[in-house]
């Protein structure tokens, strides 16, 4: 494979810049030609090195021929590309021209479409434009944008040349974008700032109040609208902490701005992104979740614990808000919202659990488990949690116990016998559900440590496995002195 690289000196600045205009985005700029030149082999071998991967097994690439042009008039190129020289009218633009320039390719709110039909560009110019600056994952913002930089960055972009610079000019300065600011020492960029102004302005106090000191919350309030996260700084109790709060959260607010939605859940919460999808899941299962399924879903003990002693809640924010909730559980929570394990209570779920619970449960009402307690039996449910048979230590990990807590394995055939009234017609057709549905039925005891006052109370649970690859069974308290 042979490449043309293109190299020019800028008088105005001292610099050189090479670039390979068969390359999207592939260029350089140095203080010296040598340097740029290395820095563009370098940046050249990392995008034929990504490329590869995608290239089909068999296909290689068999020499990479770096062509050097000291002089536009006689440098080769393999392009078609009509611009690849160096634009005159981007070296003759104003700093404020260029700065609106590069604020409108890097502005997330401008796309192809726009680029093509409203500015005029031609359609490979604009296509190539909004390729490079989204990165690989082809979405703006994002955590993989490659924004532009300098103009000779947006010249080496194939297909912008003289006449992409002059009509992006032309419509940066008839259509002025927001512009960045710097508040209490937290930088915004201009459409970062654009959707906090509009997520302070459009979402209810609530949604602030997760994300901020209470009083920051009601003084904005009180106060808006804004037009800018300037007028926001001398509100009272919004100092650098509620600024970076607000900060983290204009990707989220983007999204749903430019949806126009006033949802109140999607947003970033102890450092992890939830769209609003995974949201509302994750707010669903914060608020209906089991102790034991969170724990089977792989949310920590501790945390499982503190979502379940502290809801309901009424947004993510308020449970990233739970003293003790920090980025591992929230980032455990969006693993399991995104897993696809969770299912609402009374919405369907596993075939097989739920024929299991629609055998047993009619029966457990009128059963009792053998001891002192009179707590009645629950089904539990672990989705997913059957891929291997169940032990003492598997089970004591799935239920969420309670730190120092052991487990015991005892026989299945005493827990049947435990089901008052023995020998009933309920407790015989719970046997038989067991014996017809699950497999590798184990018998669990579960002690709380022995500094519990309550540690009389045994945790007794009988389950199985189900041809669909779930753990489920029945619970119990027993009273053992």
């Amino acid at each position: 494979m042979k490449l043309a690289v293109h190299v020019r000196h800028s008088k105005e600045h001292d610099t050189f810049q090479a670039w390979c205009p068969d390359l999207v985005g592939c260029s350089a700029t140095a203080a010296s030609e040598p340097e740029a030149l290395d820095l563009l082999r370098r940046r050249i071998d990392l995008h034929l090195a990504q490329s590869a991967k995608r290239v089909p097994p068999g296909t290689r690439v068999v020499m990479l021929t770096l062509l050097i042009a000291a002089a536009f008039a006689g440098c080769m190129t393999t392009s078609d590309d009509p611009d690849a020289a160096p634009s005159v009218v981007a070296s003759q633009l104003s700093p404020t021209d260029a700065a609106a320039v590069l604020a409108l390719a890097n502005y997330p709110g401008t796309d192809d479409a726009l680029l093509d039909t409203q500015v005029g560009l031609d359609s490979r110019a604009a296509k190539n434009i909004i390729a490079h600056r989204n990165g690989a994952d082809g979405v703006s913002p994002s955590a993989d944008d490659v924004p532009f930089t300098s103009l000779d960055d947006l010249d080496a972009v194939p297909y912008v040349g003289d006449s992409a610079f002059a009509k992006m000019t032309a419509y940066a300065q008839a259509h002025p974008l927001p512009a960045p600011e710097t508040v209490e020492g937290v930088a915004f960029a201009g459409w970062e700032s654009q959707a906090v102004v509009w997520g302070v302005d459009t979402l209810d106090e609530a949604t602030l109040d997760g994300l901020l000191d209470t009083r920051a919350a009601t003084g904005l309030v009180a106060k808006r609208p804004f037009t800018t996260v300037a007028q926001m700084g001398p509100v009272s109790y919004v100092g650098t902490t509620a600024l970076r709060a607000l900060h983290g959260q204009a990707q989220a607010w983007w999204g749903l701005m430019r949806a126009g939605s006033t949802s109140t859940l999607a947003g970033v919460f102890d450092g992890v992104s939830f769209d609003e999808p995974t949201a509302e899941v994750a707010l669903q299962i914060a608020n209906l979740a089991t102790p034991a399924q969170l724990a089977a879903n792989g949310v920590n003990t501790a945390g499982a614990q503190r979502i379940v002693g502290e809801r309901a809640f009424a947004t993510v924010a308020a449970i990233s808000a739970v003293q003790g909730i920090g980025s591992a559980t929230m980032r455990e929570l969006h693993a399991y919202a995104t897993s696809g394990a969770w299912v609402a209570p009374g919405t369907g779920g596993s075939t097989c659990a739920s024929a299991f619970s629609d055998a047993v449960a009619p029966h457990l009402p009128s059963l009792l488990f053998l001891s002192e307690s009179d707590r009645p039996f629950d089904i539990v449910s672990f989705p997913g949690a059957g891929a291997t048979a169940p032990t003492a230590a598997s089970v004591l990990a799935l239920v969420g116990a309670e730190a120092g807590s052991t487990s015991l394995a005892r026989d299945p055939n005493d827990y049947y016998a435990d089901l008052e009234p023995e020998g009933s017609p309920d407790a015989l057709a719970v046997q038989a559900a067991f014996g017809a549905q699950l497999t590798d039925v184990v018998y669990v005891a579960v002690f709380k440590p022995a500094s519990d006052i309550y540690n009389a109370e045994v945790d007794v649970y009988l389950v199985g496995r189900t041809s669909c690859g779930d753990l489920v069974g029945i619970h119990a308290i027993s009273i053992e002195t």
